[in-house]
């Protein structure tokens, strides 16, 4: 069994529910300083828009390392990469093509687009009416180019928060880690346990 059929079959899909060791390995293994790292799946043009696009998702703040600082553009390629299947592959491609195309990259290149598009972009997609976000959901994607975009910059926001919280630095050092848990406590609040941190495991 190679490493591809191994993952594939460990429940990381759309819900991002359950972190197995390997998959947990894998995401780990993602270190490269932001600067340096090469796409292994994405083309370098895509890799700065999905780059670009998580950073604006789950931005860096005072008090939390951004996706950025844990490496989960970086987690993504390769999940897509060495995880996904032919066909899960080409509708990921897909679906970042039509996200290129919808923010008209200048002539000069991604490098000329500004912050602004990606969150215009972001915004009229994963902030629109929750009927429409239905009917995209809905939608057949092969006919509509708008469920095509909504999907994938819904899987990409999906996959970059549960990498987010699964890394190791917010795991250990932003939300609450207790790798040998005491008494299981019931009825307190989160507040007076954790200071309403959310626990890492």
């Amino acid at each position: 069994m190679n490493r591809r059929d191994a993952l594939k079959g460990l429940g990381l899909t759309l819900g991002y529910t359950i972190a197995t060791p390997s998959v947990m390995s894998l995401l780990q293994s993602c270190n490269t300083e932001v600067k340096l790292w090469t796409p292994k799946f994405l083309s370098i043009d895509e890799g700065v828009i999905v780059k670009n696009l998580i950073d604006i998702i789950l931005p860096k703040t005072e008090a939390t390392p951004g996706a950025l600082d844990v490496n989960v553009p970086e987690f993504i390629d390769i999940y897509a990469h060495e995880v996904y299947t032919d066909k899960q592959q080409h509708k990921f491609k897909q679906g970042i093509n039509a996200i290129m195309k919808a923010l008209n990259i200048p002539e000069e290149g991604v490098s000329k687009l500004a912050h602004n598009d990606y969150d215009t972009l972001l915004a009229k997609y994963l902030k629109a009416p929750k009927e429409q976000r239905v009917i995209y959901e809905n939608e057949s994607d092969e006919n509509n180019v708008d469920a095509i975009i909504y999907n994938t910059l819904s899987g990409l926001r999906n996959i970059a928060i549960w990498a987010y919280k699964n890394s190791e630095q917010i795991g250990e050092h932003v939300l609450t880690y207790d790798p040998i848990p005491g008494a299981q406590i019931g009825c307190a609040s989160v507040e007076d346990l954790t200071n309403g941190k959310a626990w890492s495991l």
